[in-house]
């Protein structure tokens, strides 16, 4: 058999790729000049390496992807010499996946094939092969032995086996025999002889054509012939799944449908290869896309006579939705039309009939887009089911036998009915249904798809509900049950607050029929106690029965609170924390409790910071208030409150827009001046004009202005900081006038 034309095209075109990109061996080149003489010899002029060509085969399956990725509605019947006016185009869908393809997605990542494995009994030995002779019994004896070129093997006292073309299974008994010349016991049975393989033979392949890596292969002998398109990076797009040529001598010697592994797992283990055999994957013929109600939409490759019934086999079948009477296949006619055929698969199951199809049809199957019909449903208070099956003559009372239990809030006396007409507008029925039940003669008769709405008393009449607020634990709206009293709301509001006002309750009632114009509400004042256990003889909120709307109002007691707890730290005799006694305590009064002023207390640095309400550092005057304690800069203290009473401090700090920014040794009756010089002065940026200076207690002074001379308002005390202000930048005087 000789080689076709176009099988010898890409396997020369593959090798001159391949060539050109690495060295091949003196046996690599031989081959490829065997494989141009061919070619030459066919008439046919020698190809050369492309620069990356665009086949056609590729350019029809991109023409092809882009039209199934856009498939378009058309009516599922075809009538017969009409054209349809108008065709409307189905919403843009994702492009179909080829299948079998993804297979590959991974391909060569992990290549290392396997050189030691499970061989069987009709494995051909061959040189390289390295065969495991053992022997046990009457004589132990181990042989690793590897076949040569000649195909022989040497084993000593017996000398040179050929195993040329045998078969494991035949190599066993030819060294059983042989073998038992020199060691009578294996022939008599005293003595056990076993073959086995160890390490495979390595035989060299070529893959070529439709792949993404064509190259030559060392490999074991072992190999699957499907092994050979992994390693060689997988099946090109445009390339044929279902005719993969193994090629042998120049002669085909199998073709090989890869679909048989995808679906059914073959692997052709049968197939067995041999040195310089060529796998061909050419590109492929006859592709079909396939989508609707299908189990795996994709777009598939067939061979010739395989028509709609294989293509469904391949995709898993129909989904339970999936319309038979009307399959669509679109078909483009002599590339200058297309056509569109309905296909009634059921009449094709049932003639045991196909549909041949060509190289780029369209298959859709379409759902089946029916309503369901026949069912009646119940919405509202009933337990169990919802949806009940609809049979012809069905009444209510039929339906209700099949309902689990209605619940005890079900408003009966006014039942809804809608009911869909067979032109889709809707009908409204109103019963009583609680009659109907309960009669032996009423019923009423049902249509499929009736809706039976059932309201809930609670809804229709919403209960009651009674409000409370106040010092309780958890105030908010409650259900009003029957006999509750003021107690009760207490207990299920969590009780009282510990600032509660446990003296009488105010109760806000309103009755629309007694009061006037006027009047909104009606107030009542309850006593109440702090008692949650029950006393029938009592009348502190406990006989007093709410009414719908009552808003129960629990006062907190003003007067109580939690300690209010201050701190004063550094020169004091006792410092720590302390609970105020009162209201109007004042600092020198917890100063006073603190045991008084140490020798070494600084008062013009005393300061207090307070927590609440993050007012933070306060400026007070601490001598002013020692020397008459009742002025307002003694102010009251609050919770969370802190006094600080420094030691004496020894000097002034000078920040900002100065030279040498420090701390200066404080010097009585110094002026600004004085400390600005002694930070070097001023820097070229430094503001002059505002300069902020805070004492030691935190109050901010700044200095005054009179004419040419700046003054402070008071001296500066020690612990103070003086801060400069730093320009951005230098504003120039223009004295050009321009």
């Amino acid at each position: 058999m000789k080689f076709p034309i176009f099988i010898l095209s890409a396997l020369i075109t593959s090798l001159l790729l391949m060539s050109a990109a690495n060295g091949q061996s003196l046996e690599d080149l031989r081959k490829l000049e065997e494989l141009k003489k061919q070619f030459e010899q066919s008439g046919q002029v020698l190809p050369t390496v492309p620069a990356q060509p665009e086949t056609s085969a590729a350019k029809s399956l991109e023409t092809f992807k882009e039209e199934v990725s856009t498939p378009k509605i058309e009516t599922p019947h075809q009538a017969p010499k009409t054209e349809p006016t108008e065709k409307k185009e189905e919403p843009t869908a994702p492009p179909l996946p080829m299948f079998g393809f993804d297979v590959f997605e991974n391909a060569k990542i992990d290549f290392s094939p396997e050189v030691y494995g499970p061989v069987d009994d009709d494995y051909p030995l061959g040189p390289g092969d390295q065969i495991v002779v053992t022997v046990w019994g009457e004589v132990q004896l181990r042989y690793e032995l590897t076949i040569n070129r000649e195909g022989q093997i040497y084993i000593d006292k017996v000398g040179l086996v050929d195993l040329t073309g045998l078969s494991l299974k035949k190599a066993r008994k030819k060294l059983t025999r042989i073998m038992g010349q020199s060691y009578s016991s294996i022939l008599k049975g005293k003595a056990f002889l076993d073959v086995s393989v160890g390490k495979l033979r390595s035989i060299r392949l070529f893959v070529v054509g439709e792949v993404k890596a064509p190259g030559v292969f060392t490999v074991p002998a072992l190999t699957a012939p499907f092994n050979m398109l992994f390693y060689a990076g997988g099946v090109n797009s445009s390339g044929s799944l279902r005719d993969i040529r193994l090629i042998r001598q120049d002669k085909l010697v199998k073709r090989l449908d890869f679909y048989e592994f995808l679906l059914h797992g073959r692997e052709f283990h049968d197939v067995r290869l041999q040195t310089h055999d060529v796998l061909v994957v050419p590109a492929a013929k006859k592709r079909v896309s396939l989508s609707g109600s299908v189990t795996h939409p994709a777009i598939y490759e067939l061979k010739d006579g395989e028509g709609l019934r294989k293509l469904i086999e391949f995709s898993g079948g129909f989904l339970p939705t999936a319309y038979l009477g009307a399959i669509r296949v679109e078909r483009l006619v002599n590339n200058k039309e297309r056509k569109q055929y309905s296909v009634n698969y059921r009449q094709l199951i049932a003639e045991n009939t196909d549909f041949p199809l060509k190289d780029g049809d369209k298959v859709h199957v379409y759902p089946l887009d029916r309503d369901l019909k026949n069912y009646v449903t119940i919405i509202g208070p009933v337990f169990g089911p919802k949806e009940f099956s609809y049979q012809p003559g069905m009444t209510i009372k039929q339906l209700f036998a099949q309902v689990d239990s209605i619940s005890g809030d079900a408003f009966l006396d006014r039942v809804q009915i809608t009911r869909t007409l067979p032109d889709k507008k809707k009908q409204l029925f109103s019963i009583n249904l609680k009659d109907i039940l309960q009669s032996e003669e009423q019923d009423f008769l049902l249509a499929p798809e009736d809706r039976i709405v059932i309201s809930s008393s609670l809804t229709l009449f919403p209960p009651d509900s009674v409000a409370i607020f106040g010092a309780v634990n958890e105030p908010g709206k409650y259900l009003l049950k029957k006999d509750m009293t003021l107690k009760d709301l207490i207990f299920m509001a969590g009780g009282f607050r510990k600032d509660a006002l446990i003296e009488e309750a105010e109760v806000s009632r309103i009755n629309p029929k007694a009061y006037g114009a006027n009047q909104i509400a009606t107030i009542l004042y309850v006593p109440i106690d702090s008692n949650y256990t029950k006393d029938i003889s009592a009348d502190k909120g406990e006989t007093f029965f709410l009414e719908p709307n009552d808003n129960v109002f629990i006062r907190a007691n003003s007067d109580w609170e939690l300690q209010r707890n201050v701190t004063v730290l550094g020169e004091v005799e006792k410092p720590g924390t302390y609970t105020l006694k009162s209201k109007t305590e004042r600092i020198t009064d917890l100063i006073a409790r603190a045991g008084g002023l140490k020798e070494t207390a600084y008062l013009k640095g005393a300061k207090i910071i307070r927590r609440q309400e993050n007012v933070g550092q306060i400026g007070i005057d601490f001598e002013k208030i020692f020397r008459n304690p009742q002025v307002e800069e003694n102010i009251y203290l609050r919770a969370g409150d802190k006094i600080v009473i420094p030691e004496k401090m020894a000097t002034v700090k000078i920040v900002g827009g100065v030279h040498f920014p420090s701390s200066v040794l404080f010097e009585k009756g110094k002026g600004l001046n004085y400390y600005i010089k002694a930070a070097g002065g001023y820097t070229e940026l430094a503001d002059k004009d505002n300069v902020t200076i805070r004492l030691a207690n935190g109050r901010p002074i700044q200095p005054r202005q009179f004419l040419f001379w700046k003054y402070l308002p008071e001296d500066i005390t020690a612990g103070s900081t003086i801060y400069v202000p730093v320009l951005t930048e230098k504003k120039e005087i223009d004295w050009s006038g321009a």
